[in-house]
């Protein structure tokens, strides 16, 4: 239809087709510039990671401190193996000596391998097999560092560092050195940057040795599902992730005693010394929002100068071709010489087209007049011709005669009914049927049957357009058939007497025509039908139509039933 805009492939506007090929065109851009802008971003992402390691570093150097030291007592007591493993009295005693020049720790101890208590500095008895971390690290050929929150030997949380010692090659038991958690971190090195969370250390079994906040509250605010052997096991870095209360914080991870202990400070998004260590989004999209601003300068640009107008003459266009709305010429001063020309051209065309349609519908109109003055006038022919058979009807002697006369009548009573619907029709082409049937039954359908009574005549007929090529047979059709009803019907065995006329508009383009009849029961007519010329002209007619003709007598009915499909206009073929 005009005016229906088609599938149109995408992108197939001229805005859509601007943006894709200045999108080609600034790759290359794009691509060094977001080069260019992630190696900065890496730089600099990598200096503020330092920087936030640093800090690290400087908020544990108390802890480290304190575990080397105590760890490098243990491992100085594990070298004299004969002392720790030898008589406990003298372990005793030297075991206290330490203790008194150190002051820091809680207790020194030495177990063997099952974590039986061999000696201890001081003179308590304590069962440390009841702690299953105690009992694998003194297994262990390498030193450990362990938390036990509930000790024996002390009313808080201690910290106990291990070292073994061996006979030759053979693991005799562990050195166990501890102090108070409270003792492992001062306020030395502490970080003074704002919005500093905290700084959590833990060893390499997933325990938490130290930290500001509660150990609940400290699982909170470490990476959720955090994996301490892995961060244990990892290289010194920074790195942004949701803390196990949904928060997005900076994570910096650090080694305070390899292979022992490490260290992770937490920090929010908004600190200074962690915003660098952030995705630094807005320097990774810069080239995007270069692209962006380039494509919607460069459409608005092409939008104002071009595409505005196009539209404008596109709705000029739609318009003319829906309604033949003339458009006014009202060109924007902006508009390219280009784009004038094409209005112009365009408005010249429609004054042609609409000069052109004016002198065409006059055309038009005329011819229509002629053509209805010509149906009127056979029309009016037709009706002169059966106005004189009717006057012979009536000087007509002998029965035969005047029934010859009145078939013949009824015939062309039929031509001259398809001559009237098509002057009195809106497409002079075409013949509707249900007024052409309507008109040919009100005229044929007067007469009575034999038996005297009028016929109670049931109508059920649908809009159907037909061609004159099918019209006029199957309007002479259907007068032939209602003739012979008139002609032949009767009443039934329970005394009614009626006419059944159904045109029904059926699926591809079918039309089923059915005409039936009471009939007597006694009456003598034969099942098919063919009894005369009436008969024959059925059948002629109805090859006329192209269509299948099936009668004859079903429950005392007699019914004509023909089925045809609709033609289109066939234009005759003159030989000359």
């Amino acid at each position: 239809m005009i005016g229906t805009p088609g599938p149109r492939p995408v992108p197939s506007g001229l805005g859509a087709r601007i943006i894709g090929f200045l999108s080609i065109a600034l790759v290359p851009l794009g691509v060094v510039s977001y080069l260019q802008t992630s190696e900065l971003h890496d730089v600099t992402r990598e200096r503020a990671a330092l920087n936030v390691i640093g800090l690290t570093e400087t908020a544990i150097s108390a802890e480290r401190r304190n575990i080397q030291n105590t760890l490098a007592a243990a491992q100085t007591l594990s070298a004299i193996s004969d002392v720790v493993a030898g008589d406990p009295s003298t372990c005793y005693r030297h075991l206290a000596e330490v203790q008194q020049s150190e002051g820091l720790h809680n207790f020194l101890g030495v177990i063997d391998t099952d974590a039986n208590l061999m000696c201890l500095s001081a003179q308590r008895e304590a069962d440390l097999t009841v702690f299953p971390l105690l009992v694998e690290a003194a297994k262990s050929r390498e030193p450990s560092v362990l938390r036990i929150d509930n000790p024996p030997l002390s009313d808080e949380p201690v910290v106990v560092v291990s070292s073994p010692f061996f006979d030759g090659d053979v693991l005799k038991g562990q050195v166990l050195i501890s102090f108070s958690v409270s003792e492992l971190r001062s306020s030395e090195g502490a970080v003074e940057e704002p919005g500093f969370v905290d700084v959590i250390t833990f060893n390499k079994q997933g325990q938490i040795l130290s930290t500001t906040v509660s150990p609940k509250r400290a699982k909170e605010i470490l990476p959720k599902q955090t994996n301490f052997s892995e961060l244990a096991g990892g290289n010194q870095r920074s790195f942004q992730a949701v803390s196990g209360d949904g928060q997005e914080r900076i994570f910096s991870v650090s080694t305070s005693i390899p292979g022992l202990v490490t260290a992770v400070s937490v920090w929010p998004l908004d600190s200074v010394a962690a915003q660098a260590v952030d995705q630094q989004r807005f320097a990774r999209a810069l080239p995007l929002l270069m692209w962006a601003a380039s494509v919607i300068v460069a459409y608005l640009a092409v939008n104002r100068l071009v595409i505005r107008h196009i539209r404008t003459l596109r709705r000029q266009m739609r318009g003319f071709a829906r309604n033949r709305r003339v458009p006014s010429q009202k060109t924007s001063p902006d508009m390219a010489l280009e784009l004038q020309d094409m209005e112009n051209d365009f408005l010249n065309m429609v004054e042609s087209i609409m000069r052109d349609e004016a002198q065409l519908e006059d055309a038009l109109h005329e011819k229509t007049i002629l053509l209805k003055e010509v149906h009127h006038r056979v029309k009016n022919n037709l009706q002169l011709i059966s106005s004189i058979m009717n006057m012979q009807i009536r000087q007509a002697t002998h029965e035969e005669t005047r029934m010859v006369l009145q078939r013949l009548q009824d015939r062309i009573l039929g031509l001259a009914t398809v001559h009237r619907s098509l002057y009195q029709s809106e497409d002079l082409g075409k013949v509707q049927t249900h007024d052409l049937v309507n008109n040919l039954i009100d005229q044929i359908c007067g007469v009575k049957t034999q038996c005297g009574s009028r016929v109670d005549v049931i109508r059920d007929i649908d809009e159907v357009e037909l061609y004159p090529d099918q019209a006029v047979p199957l309007s002479l059709l259907i007068a032939e058939a209602l003739t012979n009803a008139g002609k032949y019907g009767g009443p039934d065995d329970q005394g009614v007497c009626e006419l059944r006329i159904s045109v029904k508009s059926l699926d591809d383009r079918k039309v089923s025509v059915v005409i039936s009849n009471t009939s007597d029961p006694h009456a003598e007519r034969s099942s098919t039908g063919e009894t005369g010329l009436g008969s024959r002209l059925i059948r002629a007619f109805v090859t006329q139509l192209g269509g299948d003709l099936e009668q004859g007598v079903e429950d005392q009915c007699y019914a004509v039933k023909v089925q045809f499909t609709i033609s289109d206009f066939k234009p005759e073929v003159v030989d000359y």
